[in-house]
């Protein structure tokens, strides 16, 4: 069995302050209906049926604005064995489901997915052994964004019964190996029917661990900082009956709930429900991050910097390393003034031949002005030129005077 939700016909009843649910007669024409999935691109409700011969199928109805009509049997997905809970795609072309005893299932009950193609379903592909196991899997709900597939699996690895999964698609849009939700969300009992609501950022499901209203109770859960929340229990929603499968409905507020009520002819009933949303949890807003005010910058005065700590090599026109801090302020005052233009001028020192001195002299200047241009400095605001080692800046007479004049010297130019 699919669903095997495990009733107790005691007393059904909700408690005082419970939110008022009504049944959907126009559905609920069977032994039993559950897990709804109401697709709002297609105007269409999916769901789980069980008839007198305990074999479950997939139904489907659809939306005409007032109520829902022709309900019948999901025929292209449907075969001999058993099929439960869909899930679709926001835009409404893939879809989701369990079938069980499949020739190509790897246990009792996998997720098969199949396409929206020419107007029909296409043939069941399952989803394979990164999301399937070699027990059962059931009761799968995709993320609004398609990347996430949450479900329930009794497989091995979980902390109880049925534990609740998920698996992510890649960058490629493939499935990832499906992993545990955890302790946090998983008991030692049944969890059950997970949907995850989008807006609110909530994960519902339903779970019969110790502390409900009793039989399968709605629980929800945040995630915060990569972990899951303690689930709280909705208490608004539950009674001493069971509750499980949840899905938006059509109107604000508006949900689709599946719930058994015992002593009557139909033993599970879909229902709908407005939960209002001061019932779901409140994301907690991380406190902003504020950087600390930095004080803008003075301004640059040319006029004060000192060039002296671009001194070059013998016969070498290379910027030193690190970059001198003159150049820097030099770069960061042409793009604090765009207008100003300059000239730079390149020196050596007096060893050497004339000719060579005045080549090694533009070079240096051109050094200059190529790093600017990849500061973002248009060219046509540098203009360069050498002066060889006509103009030393202190006279030549030791090693410490001839460093000082292979240098630059920057000029401001007026239009």
């Amino acid at each position: 069995m699919l669903a095997a939700w495990i009733f107790s016909f005691s007393v059904w009843g909700l408690s005082s302050d419970s939110l008022t649910s009504a049944p959907i007669t126009e559905l609920n024409l069977q032994k039993a209906q559950y897990f709804p999935h109401y697709s709002e691109s297609r105007k269409e409700i999916y769901y789980t049926t069980r008839g007198n011969q305990s074999d479950e199928e997939l139904q489907v109805a659809t939306w005409d604005g007032e109520k829902f009509i022709d309900p019948q049997a999901l025929i292209s997905i449907n075969q001999d064995t058993n099929e439960g809970t869909v899930t679709l795609s926001k835009d409404g072309n893939t879809l989701i489901f369990s079938g069980c005893e499949y020739r190509n299932s790897f246990g009792g009950c996998d997720l098969y997915e199949s396409y929206w193609v020419n107007e029909s379903w296409t043939k069941p592909r399952n989803l394979g052994i990164l999301i399937n196991s070699h027990d059962w899997e059931g009761q799968p709900s995709l993320s609004q964004d398609g990347k996430k597939l949450y479900f329930s699996s009794d497989r091995p690895g979980g902390q109880g019964k049925r534990d609740l999964w998920v698996s992510e698609k890649d960058a490629h849009g493939r499935w990832k190996l499906a992993v545990n939700l955890g302790s946090q969300i998983n008991s030692s009992t049944d969890e059950q029917g997970p949907y995850w609501l989008e807006k609110q950022e909530v994960l519902v499901f339903s779970s019969d661990k110790k502390g409900g209203q009793g039989g399968l109770d709605f629980y929800q859960s945040q995630l915060e900082n990569n972990q899951w929340l303690v689930p709280k229990n909705i208490l608004e929603l539950n009674s001493s009956g069971n509750e499980a499968g949840i899905c938006l409905g059509i109107h604000e507020n508006e949900y689709f709930i599946s719930r058994n009520k015992p002593g009557q002819a139909t033993e599970e009933e879909l229902h709908r429900i407005i939960i209002p949303n001061s019932i779901w949890m409140v994301k907690k807003v991380l406190p902003t991050k504020v950087d600390p005010v930095v004080p803008a910058p003075s301004k640059i005065k040319l006029l004060d910097v000192s060039f002296d700590d671009i001194q070059f090599a013998t016969n070498q026109w290379n910027i030193p390393s690190p970059i001198p801090s003159s150049l820097l302020k030099l770069a960061h005052y042409l793009q604090e003034n765009p207008i100003q233009k300059i000239e730079i001028r390149g020196h050596t020192d007096e060893i050497g031949q004339a000719k060579s001195n005045q080549v090694l002299s533009e070079k240096r200047a051109n050094s200059i002005k190529l790093y600017l241009i990849n500061q973002g400095i248009a060219a046509t605001r540098i203009q360069t030129k050498g002066l060889s080692f006509l103009k030393p800046k202190v006279a030549p007479v030791q090693a410490e005077a001839r460093k000082l004049n292979r240098r630059i010297e920057i000029v401001l130019l007026s239009d």
